[in-house]
């Protein structure tokens, strides 16, 4: 056997790296809830007082590297909303704070209140989606809520306050000219003689340039933004045509002040040509980073002929009200700017994001942010991830069972196929879902297919005659081929959805990609590794395998079931597929579908937990109900919860039969009854409805017709590969047959009576 020292090394350096990055999960996850709360607030601190002062690339280095030992939560594989709950963020839009030119464009257009209000919803999701996805949350939860209302939930608690400012940003970008200081000293003198005790004493003088900005304590800013409030309303204080306006915050290591300008009101230039816009370092101030833009050439027309008029003056680039630079004018800009105001990189990838999203229709206002408890109960996670575990150990078991020492080889591979598919996951920032567990699991599990194919070649092998090395080096080489071709044709499925693909989509192409690259890896690489080991060392003097079938002689005709296997099918997806059709919309889960969302609170001595509330449900007849507990500040009593139920019409029917003489029970009613046993003695009188607003379907309509495109297009270049690598016919009978195993799926799940939902 050859000494592969090259090999050797890639293995051992991927072996390294995937614990480097496993490390902080399994570190954090074998501490105590309480113990992970604390020192989550302590890192917080520390980061926060870190972050105040400008440290070199060394100490940078050294304080990660600490981090890092310390199982920093941010390195952390992040657990989805179904496994840790997250984030609950409700927004509210309202078509009444439309602009006035818009909102004649609309009643013009003959639209109704209603149906203005519902355009302006399904808009302002859909940028939501936009910015969430970019944000890249994974596995993230977003549907309207009532008529004006959106509701988000994100897994995880990390980076919080970066998704609030991300999601509710209005992103309006426009330009305007600065007041030089000859305009701007006579208003700020005006604002001060007209409320003496309230301006002066909390302003203070600055020099920015040739312009002098007075300043604001981060402590007043509110108080000083009352006053200019109170200024622009009355006459003779402010001029028509300016406005004062505050600058971006000052970031943590700044000074703590804020900075007023006076600009005209009129902007020079909107930003609403904007085409694209994208993050990169500020080339002349490197520790910050700066934002480039691209305008439509009709803008970019328009703001050449601006700035060509206003040469050598101060523009104020303003973002939301608020001026985030106000550089000096040295030459005619058009289609290409850039904005630089002191970003962090993050905050910059985060502005290029909204404004690469388009500014909000209508301004976001945030009803509450809140903490929430997982959709699943503890009982259902255990259950999951033991019988996950279950069928991995079955699996290992067999092969050593099976292949005696070529099936441990095999499972040394399986466990560093796990090692760098978490990794990577922990690498990637990807959530973990239940359903993640579970198709982590079978990843690996299937790995092993690409062991069974090298382990029978090399039986075929050892048959003729051929010696333990040779037998060895002909089933790694002549199964190389067909593993390939299996894992490329489901990398190509992974690359289509990664490219068509949204949300869980995208999310599940990532997982998908990684799992083929790694049990490749693993199969081809790492396991041969371990098989020139053990050859070398003399370890290896018999390969024994196990046998179902004997090893001659065997005659099985297949193509004879052909006939009566395609009819049995075929008349299998047509009774199936007739099942659907007849079902309708119940064949779809409660992501499909509209339904309602509840808050309730139970008056109860006792702690009730979600998984008592999802057994009551469950046993009135409400399908799949997805409870979680609500946590944190918004948590006015004990005992509270979130409710997403199935439709109120499809609820009703639900469950028991209605009764002779009886009218049919709302949502509301029956869910208080079938809790009640929950509040004890009060019964339902101890149910109390905080809220209740119906909500959209969870996976929406574009994500359907993504996942159709995807498919489609999935299929189409299986095929183009396929074709040159055998025949067409041979391709079109693979793509057909995959496509017929689709079909079939969707048939037994009608006919078993199940429901499709997004998992």
């Amino acid at each position: 056997m050859k000494n592969h020292v090259y090999r050797t090394a890639l293995i051992w350096f991927a072996l390294v790296v995937g614990i480097i990055y496993i490390y902080p999960t399994i570190g954090w996850m074998l501490l105590s809830p309480e113990t992970r709360q604390a020192k989550y607030d302590q890192f917080k601190a520390e980061d926060d007082q870190w972050a105040k002062t400008r440290h070199g690339a060394v100490a940078e280095m050294l304080y990660s590297a600490k981090r890092w030992a310390q199982c920093d939560p941010k390195r952390v594989i992040t657990l989805g909303l179904d496994l840790q709950g997250g984030i609950h963020m409700v927004l509210r839009c309202d078509y009444k704070e439309l602009p006035p030119d818009k909102m004649k464009e609309y009643q013009d257009g003959g639209w109704s209140a209603e149906a203005i209000q519902k355009k302006i919803q399904e808009t302002v999701l859909n940028q939501i989606t936009r910015r969430v996805n970019d944000f890249e949350a994974q596995e993230p939860v977003i549907q309207s809520l009532g008529t004006d209302r959106i509701q988000i939930q994100l897994p995880g608690e990390k980076d919080i306050d970066r998704a609030r400012r991300l999601i509710t940003m209005t992103a309006v970008l426009n330009f305007h000219i600065v007041a030089g200081t000859d305009e701007s000293a006579p208003i700020f003198k005006a604002i001060e003689d007209a409320f003496p005790d309230e301006f002066r004493p909390f302003v203070h003088a600055a020099k920015e340039g040739g312009l002098f900005p007075l300043r604001v304590r981060v402590e007043d800013y509110e108080r000083v933004k009352e006053v200019l409030t109170k200024a622009a309303a009355k006459s003779g204080v402010i001029p028509d045509g300016k406005v004062v306006a505050f600058s971006q915050p000052p970031k943590p290591y700044e000074e703590a002040y804020y900075k007023l300008y006076v600009i005209n009101k009129e902007p020079l230039a909107k930003g609403d040509g904007l085409t694209s816009a994208f993050a990169k370092q500020d080339d002349a101030n490197p520790p910050y980073w700066e934002i480039l833009f691209r305008l439509n050439n009709a803008a970019g027309e328009q703001f050449g002929v601006a700035t060509e008029a206003n040469l050598k003056r101060a523009m104020a680039i303003v973002l939301d009200d608020r001026v985030v630079s106000a550089p000096t004018i040295q030459d005619r800009i058009t289609t290409n700017g850039q904005i630089s105001g002191s970003f962090e990189a993050e905050e910059a990838n985060d502005l290029a994001i909204a404004l690469n999203s388009g500014s909000m229709a209508v301004p976001i206002h945030e009803e509450f942010t809140n903490i929430i408890g997982p959709t699943l109960g503890r009982e259902s996670v255990r259950s999951g991830v033991i019988s996950s575990i279950i069928s991995l150990v079955l699996v290992c078991g067999f092969m050593m069972f099976y292949y005696r020492i070529a099936g441990v080889i095999a499972n040394i591979g399986l466990v560093l196929n796990a090692i760098l598919i978490l990794a990577s996951m922990a690498y990637f920032d990807m959530t973990l879902t239940l359903p993640g567990i579970a198709g982590l699991i079978l990843t690996i599990g299937m790995a092993v297919d690409a062991n069974v194919l090298i382990y029978e070649r090399m039986r075929e092998e050892l048959r003729r005659g051929h010696s333990i090395q040779a037998s060895i080096q002909a089933g790694f080489s002549r199964a190389a081929s067909a593993i390939l071709d299996a894992n490329v044709t489901t990398l190509i499925a992974a690359v289509v959805l990664l490219q068509f693909g949204t949300g869980p989509i995208k999310g599940f192409a990532i997982t998908l990609s990684i799992g083929v690259v790694w049990s490749v890896f693993a199969a081809l690489v790492v396991c041969q590794a371990v098989f020139d080991f053990s050859q070398g060392k003399g370890q290896i003097k018999q390969l024994r395998m196990m046998h179902i079938l004997k090893e001659s002689g065997t005659n099985i005709g297949f193509m004879e079931m052909g006939k009566p296997a395609a009819i049995g099918s075929a008349i299998f997806i047509t009774l199936g597929l007739a099942m659907f059709v007849y079902r309708g919309a119940d064949n779809l889960g409660v992501d499909f579908t509209q339904g309602t969302n509840m808050t309730i609170a139970i008056e109860s001595d006792a702690r009730v937990s979600a998984d008592s509330i999802r057994t009551a449900l469950a046993g009135s007849g409400f399908e799949s109900p997805i409870v979680q507990e609500m946590g944190g500040d918004q948590a006015k009593v004990a005992n509270q919860f979130n409710l997403r139920v199935r439709d109120v019409v499809e609820s009703q029917t639900a469950g028991a039969p209605k009764e002779e003489g009886k009218a049919l029970t709302t949502v509301d009613e029956r869910i208080k009854k079938a809790c009640a046993s929950l509040a004890g003695d009060k019964g339902e009188k101890g149910i109390q409805i905080i809220s209740e607003q119906t909500v959209g379907p969870a996976v929406g309509r574009q994500l359907c017709i993504d996942a159709a495109k995807s498919l489609f297009w999935a299929l189409v270049f299986v095929l183009v590969y396929l074709t040159p690598r055998f025949e067409l016919k041979y391709a079109v009978a693979a793509v057909v047959a995959t496509f017929h195993d689709v079909l079939f799926t969707v048939a037994a799940f009608a006919l078993m009576g199940k429901k499709i939902d997004m998992n």
